[in-house]
């Protein structure tokens, strides 16, 4: 029926923190009070078509002892081409609404199935090592991943604060030809985006202490590794000299046959 399926979350949230997985992937998140409602594109996170999954993790704001009997969180999937918007768009999963007036928790998890079929296929991390024998406990495994994404993280740093292009390419190759295919974007397209791709970024960042964040582990066989400070997304967070917050989304992978990490979301 579409040419080019573009498939959403659409999430509606309310007095609560949430955040979104698709396939164990971090998709979306909201920390903030209040509420929240987006419609969030995901084909970045869906490799080949099928049955893919998605999870849902609630959590009560720092300063509540549990989940507000108040907060609810409204949540579908829907699909619709990407250039023809004369074919209307279709609901494929519908969650039931999450409620917590009878709820007496502080956190709260949930998921469940949907189809997507998608004219491409990505590699992504389907054949990345496991780090599934390392999460748990302290290892060198451990400590050389956290260490190795520091080096990250202050590379990032210099690039961003020199706005050098070619070098955020070669580190971005990857990630940058998965997410512009999943986008279905032509290959003028995706070299229009590779000259632009630092021009609005702020310069005059500096990075938060390195011991503020964790690392963490995603995907269903944790192949997927990142570092994540507190009501951030997994990713490497700049602060500008207005007190303003930047992260870049930044997840890593190790090819089977390499011994390094490289950025793949």
């Amino acid at each position: 029926m579409y040419k080019n399926p573009f498939y959403l979350a659409e999430i509606q949230i309310r007095n609560c923190q949430a955040e979104l997985l698709i396939n164990d992937v971090p998709c979306f998140d909201s920390y903030k009070e209040g509420g929240t409602a987006v419609d969030w594109p995901i084909n970045e996170y869906i490799l080949n078509s099928g049955r893919q999954f998605y999870t849902i993790n609630v959590n009560c704001f720092e300063n509540e002892n549990k989940i507000s009997k108040y907060a609810s969180i409204d949540f579908k999937i829907t699909v619709r081409d990407a250039f023809d918007f004369s074919i209307p768009k279709q609901i494929i999963k519908q969650h039931l609404k999450i409620s917590f007036e009878e709820k007496d928790i502080q956190i709260y998890s949930t998921g469940g199935f949907f189809e997507a079929q998608i004219p491409y296929t990505l590699e992504g991390w389907a054949n990345s090592f496991s780090f599934s024998d390392y999460v748990n406990g302290n290892n060198t495994i451990k400590q050389k991943l956290f260490n190795e994404l520091e080096e990250y993280y202050e590379l990032f740093h210099q690039i961003i604060k020199n706005r050098d292009t070619n070098k955020y390419n070669l580190i971005n190759s990857q990630r940058f030809e998965e997410i512009t295919t999943a986008f279905y974007l032509i290959k003028e397209e995706k070299e229009s985006r590779k000259n632009t791709i630092l021009n609005s970024s702020k310069q005059d960042v500096h990075k938060i202490d390195f011991s503020n964040y964790s690392l963490k582990f995603y995907g269903n066989k944790n192949q997927l590794v990142g570092i994540k400070i507190k009501d951030q997304p997994c990713g490497f967070v700049f602060e500008n000299q207005e007190g303003m917050i930047i992260t870049e989304l930044a997840l890593f992978h190790q090819k089977n046959n390499e011994n390094k990490l490289s950025l793949i979301r």
